[in-house]
């Protein structure tokens, strides 16, 4: 009898423990808030305000652009303890029209910097244009179709001026056109701490404005020799030129001022 009322008693506790478990009232909601990224298109220190329009760098040299677009994926929030947050599935095509892109909802708290990658990882580079709208524009595909051969990450194209001295004229102006992509081109960002830190409020919308520099693209960059001014396949992403080119992705992001 005493054994039965042990089990009893167990069994009891058992249900209500499995009660409160799945009780809504027992669990906490993450208070959060909606966060934007904030991103400008510059030529050095020019914000692109149109395309074809003319800039001149810091050095003088004069710059245009027809096209500057990239891909913003696996982004994160660094926490003021070093913890991060994953911002989930959120994938940017960045134009130079459009500035303001929502991150969806993050918890509150205090974040000290952002850490996210330009282009696509393995697996959203082999999915089909259709699986997803972001990757629905064709000016980002190497082919006719999406796939096979995956998606250009950063498309990049304009006229500068070629000459060393950078007293070119703009009827002396050279075409370029870069079409970044493959594995090797999927470059992380991973930004200093930012000055103060960002403390995010519950349901007061917060925005991480970011500026980003095309122009550092070119350098070490030798813009006197045109084979240096066109990567448009795949292929042509193994070269040496584009090895330099691709690996001043992360440098092209600040903070804006």
């Amino acid at each position: 009898m005493k054994q039965l009322c042990m089990l009893l008693i167990a069994a009891i506790m058992i249900f209500n423990t499995s009660c409160k478990k799945h009780d809504p009232g027992s669990i906490t909601p993450v208070d959060s808030t909606n966060l934007y990224l904030h991103l400008h298109t510059n030529l050095d220190t020019n914000e692109v305000e149109s395309y074809g329009e003319v800039y001149e760098t810091s050095v003088g040299r004069k710059i245009s652009a027809t096209v500057t677009q990239l891909y913003i994926s696996h982004i994160q929030l660094i926490k003021t303890d070093g913890n991060t947050y994953d911002i989930p599935g959120r994938v940017i095509l960045k134009t130079q029209e459009v500035e303001t892109y929502s991150l969806g909802k993050v918890p509150v708290g205090t974040y000290k910097s952002v850490r996210f990658h330009v282009g696509l990882d393995d697996a959203t580079n082999s999915l089909d244009a259709s699986a997803n709208t972001d990757l629905n524009h064709s000016e980002m595909w190497y082919n006719a179709t999406s796939q096979p051969g995956g998606y250009i990450y950063l498309l990049f194209s304009g006229t500068i001026d070629t000459t060393t001295n950078a007293m070119g004229t703009e009827a002396q102006m050279k075409p370029f056109s870069y079409k970044l992509g493959t594995t090797t081109a999927y470059k992380e960002v991973d930004l200093p701490d930012h000055s103060p830190v960002y403390s995010f409020k519950k349901d007061i919308e917060e925005y991480i404005h970011l500026t980003i520099d095309y122009n550092k693209l070119f350098n070490g960059i030798r813009l006197n020799d045109l084979a240096n001014l066109s990567i448009t396949t795949a292929a042509a992403n193994s070269s040496a030129p584009a090895t330099t080119i691709i690996n001043n992705i992360p440098y092209m992001f600040t903070y804006e001022q």
